[in-house]
Parts: C-alpha cells; sequence; structure tokens
C-alpha cells in the first residue's frame, strides 16, 4: 500500500482527521468524536481504516496534532512536516428553494343538458310572447289562436311541436350505441340546437323545420318553401362548424360534425323536391328519421362516442360562464 497521509481538520464544528495518498488521492476520513471511518471508492478499507485508526489513538495522546504519514498498512507512525495544508471539507449545497403548492383549480359548475326535452329552448320563447300578447290584449291573443293567425307566439309554438316530433324519431337510436341531447343553448344564450345526435356514424347537429302545408325545393346550394330563399342550409353548416370547434379542444381526436335538416310539411307523402342534395348538409324528410342515421358508416369508437357525450352534455361546452 503506498503511504498514507493523515492530517487533521477543525471547521463548521467538525474535527476529523483526513487521509490521503502521497499523490494527493482522497482515500477516506475520520470523526475524531465518534471514530466513524468513512472510506472513499476504490480505496484500501483495510489499511486506509487502520492509518485513520492510528492517527486518532496518537491524537489522544499528543495535542499537537501533526499530521502523520503510514507507509503502509503494518509501518509504525511517524511525525512528518507540520504544516501540511488540510483537506477541505465541501461547502455544503444551499437547500433548494421550496416550490409552492400549485392552487387548486376549481370546477366550473355546469347544468346537465342530457335533461333538457325536445322543444324546451322554443317552448320558452313561446309561453314569454303569449305572456305578452295577452298583457297587451287578452282579446287578440285568444282571437290570434283560434283563427291560427302568424304571430310570433304561434311560430315559437309550431317550432317546438316539430322538435318534439324529431326529438321522438330519434329515440330509436339510443338502443344502437347513441346518445341525444336537445335544445342545446349555444354562445350567449341567444340560439340553440334543436338536436345533437353522437354516434358510430358521428356526430350531427339536427335542425327542426316545420312546415305544414308547404313545398319544400333542395338544391346543391339553396333551399326553398313555396318558391322563397331560406337560409337553412347556411345556418346548419354554421351551426355545424361552430359545434366542431367547441367539442374538439376536449378531446384528443377529430370530431366529425354534419349538419342535418328535417324538414316537416304535414303531409303523409312528404312535400319534398330534390333537385341536388348538399355536399355537406343532409335535408331529410320525416321518412329519413332515424333509418338514415341508422345506416351511417362506423366512423367513431364506443369510447369515443362516450367522451363526446360527457363533454357535450355540459352546458359549459357550450357557452361562456359569466
Amino acid at each position: 500500500m503506498p503511504d498514507i497521509i493523515v492530517t487533521a481538520w477543525k471547521c463548521y464544528g467538525h474535527d476529523r482527521g483526513y487521509a490521503t495518498a502521497a499523490d494527493g488521492t482522497k482515500l477516506g476520513w475520520i470523526d475524531a468524536k465518534t471514530a466513524a471511518v468513512i472510506i472513499e471508492d476504490g480505496a484500501d478499507a483495510v489499511a486506509v481504516k487502520s492509518a485513520l485508526e492510528a492517527w486518532l489513538a496518537a491524537r489522544v495522546s499528543d495535542t499537537s496534532e501533526p499530521p502523520i504519514l503510514v507507509s503502509g498498512a503494518n509501518t509504525p507512525i511517524t511525525s512528518v512536516v507540520e504544516d501540511a495544508t488540510p483537506v477541505a471539507e465541501p461547502e455544503p449545497e444551499p437547500a433548494p428553494a421550496p416550490v409552492p403548492e400549485p392552487e387548486p383549480v376549481a370546477e366550473v359548475p355546469w347544468t346537465d343538458l342530457a335533461a333538457n326535452r325536445p322543444g324546451d329552448g322554443v317552448r320558452a320563447l313561446a309561453k314569454e310572447a303569449w305572456a305578452s300578447d295577452k298583457a297587451e290584449s287578452k282579446l287578440f291573443a285568444y282571437g290570434a289562436r283560434i283563427f291560427d293567425v302568424n304571430t310570433n307566439e304561434r311560430a315559437w309554438r309550431k317550432g317546438a311541436m316539430g322538435e318534439e316530433y324529431v326529438g321522438e324519431k330519434l329515440e330509436p337510436l339510443r338502443k344502437r350505441g347513441w346518445h341525444l341531447l336537445h335544445s342545446v343553448p349555444v354562445g350567449k344564450g341567444d340560439s340553440d340546437i334543436d338536436h345533437i345526435a353522437i354516434g358510430p356514424g358521428g356526430v350531427f347537429t339536427i335542425n327542426s323545420k316545420k312546415h305544414d302545408g308547404k313545398k319544400i325545393w333542395v338544391a346543391k346550394y339553396q333551399m326553398r318553401v313555396n318558391g322563397t330563399p331560406v337560409p337553412y342550409l347556411r345556418n346548419s353548416r354554421h351551426e355545424a362548424s361552430r359545434a366542431k370547434k367547441l367539442l374538439e379542444p376536449h378531446v384528443d381526436f377529430e370530431v366529425p360534425v354534419m349538419g342535418c335538416v328535417v324538414v316537416l310539411t304535414g303531409s303523409i307523402v312528404p312535400e319534398v323536391t330534390y333537385r341536388d342534395m348538399p355536399d355537406d348538409v343532409r335535408v331529410l324528410d320525416k321518412w329519413d328519421v332515424p333509418r338514415w342515421f341508422k345506416k351511417r358508416a362506423g366512423i367513431l369508437t364506443p369510447d369515443q362516442v362516450e367522451a363526446l357525450y360527457e363533454v357535450a352534455r355540459r352546458s359549459t361546452t357550450w357557452k361562456p360562464v359569466s
């Protein structure tokens, strides 16, 4: 074993003897108070421990605490230079700054839209209009109903009836793994989506349009009711696009959304003429529901359907929280 030099060191309240080789390699140290010995990796544990314990024994009888030289494991201890440089203990690293605990994120309260019934939104508007009409003139209000006058109250009431009808027609889809939502308020609450169907075939925003006794004409870029253009295709595209933007941030997959318009003409044979079917909106009559949805090819897995439903049923998905 090469010569081992043991040097006394006192600092920071410690009293130790440090062992180094002749070339300065650190070998270990001994605590003068507890006699605990620490051996560095790669050092000869037996020789270093023997040298450190011999230094401690000699130090007890000699208070001058000179460094000692050990020329091997069994070589007698002899004093060496008195001015040996002590081996400094590394400065202790500062304790890391405490990391503040993140404040818990409070869950925003939401309403479960699964409880909404078909036509809830427009039915509420019809009640408001009816109350307003009666407040202005009960005679006019009741007379308008008796003679089926075109009033705002009548329009909302007929709209609610159409949504109720389509909602009932959609119900069988539930047995095929679909979920349905009705009267979904969107944005600031000044509009709603009549129905949303979520199933293996994708996500569909469905707009019910009740036009008893009217003729419907459908082309690729336009719809007409008794010859008058109506904005149903444009509105349906916008509705589907907005639904896609609101749903996708909550899931990790692309959400296929398509807009649908269901027209009700009040006749056994629907008065609907199709010149061309639009590419991105499907126009259906009463006999197409729910048959058309059942025939859609599966593009969503059951897990994806459930994930979308859990997002879509939350009111906070569709409008900002004040």
